[in-house]
């Protein structure tokens, strides 16, 4: 299992043949790449492994994100080539079963999509026998701590929304797979096709204004379908893109005026993703969650506040977001009482739980945080 950069590199390990030791065998049975799209470059002269290839001006066309995007072989029309990150291991009977989890985040700044459609985006693939693939609604890339700070370099409060329930269940049903050859839930993510993974222009984001809830002023939320583009980039005659290896010449450019297409999730009238892994917090929300924030003023305003999603919460009451002139539904006109709360919890739960993306002990205890009032935010 790995994190962010540290799943980019069992990305790598797996493409790169290296699931196969010195007799043949298989090294890992499953592998947990979290977090972590796109590749790693670790076999370049020079190489910088650190540097994700994502939205900043810095690293954004670093190499990386070059394909094949998908486990499985797909034609990209783009560069004329057909190829998948299992390729190698398919040869040799040494790939291991992958259960893929990605977050909001990934889709807006890390080009997600495009380990779940063709080049184009014009229709989705599906997962190679031996893999599983999901998205975490309306999460960022590690969710915020809390209590939450003030938002600082950010225009909005970044995401608590947690990984951790739906992550515990996702690697129990790995090992299952593995020892009792019990398959995981179905793969989990927005479709083209049931229209919930569509341009960043089509995403229907409500118009939320600013408020001051709960004596926190906060801006007005700024949506301008901000997005990662990806082109072919042309690193010199001795670098291998779909190896993400050899090396890198002095300088580097465009190869041509196509782009891949990235996708994002749609989202419901408060904002909140629609497709997905939604978990408790998304289903029974007391705020706005997202995939994305954007700088303010005092940095690179109006690009993504790197890896950062955002948060804001409803208005208390009626007359309070009336007031406010906030189109989202407040706590009182969605849970009139505790007992309403926590009865959606609870519903909730028992609905993950039957699809084996939560576990019954932590179903218990988030039905029990919320008969004590503890929610995902302040």
């Amino acid at each position: 299992m790995g994190t962010s950069q540290s799943g980019r590199f069992i990305r790598s390990l797996i493409h790169l043949g290296f699931n196969q030791d010195e007799k043949g065998q298989i090294v890992f049975d499953g592998a947990f790449p979290h977090i972590g799209g796109g590749l790693m470059p670790l076999n370049v002269r020079f190489g910088q492994p650190g540097r994700a290839g994502g939205s900043g001006e810095v690293d954004r066309d670093f190499p990386g994100a070059d394909f094949p995007f998908t486990y499985g072989s797909e034609y990209d029309p783009i560069t004329g080539k057909t190829r998948g990150l299992l390729d190698r291991c398919q040869q040799t009977s040494t790939c291991p079963r992958i259960v893929h989890v990605a977050t909001a985040l990934e889709m807006w700044e890390l080009r997600q999509s495009l380990g779940f459609t063709d080049p184009l985006g014009l229709h989705d693939l599906p997962d190679p026998p031996n893999v599983r693939s999901y998205m975490l609604a309306s999460t960022q890339h590690a969710s915020a701590p809390l209590p939450l700070r003030p938002a600082i370099f950010c225009q909005q409060q970044s995401n608590p929304n947690p990984h951790s329930w739906t992550v515990r269940a996702l690697l129990q049903a790995l090992v299952g797979w593995i020892k009792d050859d019990i398959a995981p839930p179905p793969s989990t993510r927005p479709t083209i096709a049931a229209g919930t993974l569509v341009a960043p222009d089509q995403v229907h984001f409500p118009a939320i204004p600013a408020t001051n809830y709960d004596g926190v002023a906060r801006p007005a939320v700024r949506f301008i379908a901000m997005h990662t583009p990806l082109h072919v980039l042309d690193y010199g005659k001795e670098y291998r893109p779909e190896d993400a290896s050899g090396i890198l010449s002095g300088t580097r450019s465009t190869s041509g005026a196509a782009q891949y297409a990235v996708l994002v999730p749609q989202v419901d009238a408060d904002g909140n993703d629609l497709d997905g892994i939604r978990n408790v917090y998304t289903q029974v929300p007391i705020g706005t969650y997202t995939g994305w924030n954007l700088f303010n003023q005092s940095f690179f305003e109006n690009g993504f506040c790197t890896l950062q999603g955002s948060f804001i919460p409803f208005a208390r009451t009626k007359a309070e977001r009336i007031a406010a002139g906030d189109p989202r539904l407040s706590l009182e006109e969605r849970y009139p009482d505790t007992e309403s709360y926590v009865s959606a919890v609870r519903k909730a739960s028992d609905n993950l739980v039957a699809k084996r993306l939560l576990l019954p002990q932590d179903a218990q205890r988030l039905v029990s945080e919320a008969e004590r009032g503890v929610r995902a935010a302040p």
